[in-house]
This record gives C-alpha cells, sequence and structure tokens, in this order.
C-alpha cells in the first residue's frame, strides 16, 4: 500500500497515537488503579481520551520533527 508524501505525517500520527495513547494509559491506570474490577473499562476510557487528544497534537508536531531532522540528517 503506497502512502501519498502529503499524508505521511497524519499517518505517523495516527500510528504514533494508537501505540502511545495505549501504552502510556495501560501503564498509568495499572500503577494509579491497579487491577481491580472495572479496569478494563477505565483503561479503555483513559486510552480513547488520549488518543483524541494526542493524534491532532501529533499531527501538528511530526511534520515539523520530520522536517528538523532530515535538514540536519544530511
Amino acid at each position: 500500500m503506497k502512502i501519498p508524501p502529503r499524508f505521511i505525517g497524519v499517518v505517523i500520527a495516527a500510528i504514533g497515537g494508537i501505540f502511545s495513547s495505549t501504552l502510556m494509559t495501560f501503564i498509568g491506570v495499572a500503577i494509579n488503579y491497579g487491577f481491580h474490577p472495572g479496569f478494563l473499562a477505565i483503561w479503555a476510557k483513559a486510552a480513547l481520551i488520549g488518543y483524541l487528544v494526542g493524534v491532532p497534537i501529533l499531527m501538528v508536531i511530526v511534520p515539523h520533527v520530520q522536517r528538523f531532522v532530515i535538514r540536519h540528517a544530511r
């Protein structure tokens, strides 16, 4: 599957948001709440909120980071 160059930042933000929101919220909820009944529901809610907040932020930040890295990699 080919991704058009103009959507690379969006795809990276979406995929990065999935991994970062699920992993960080899982660890945070597990540490702060523990594996009590209702853990899955609380974690799913936290992961969804993290994704909805994180992806737009990543969509703004990722293109700038990409340009910075590419500019300094040459």
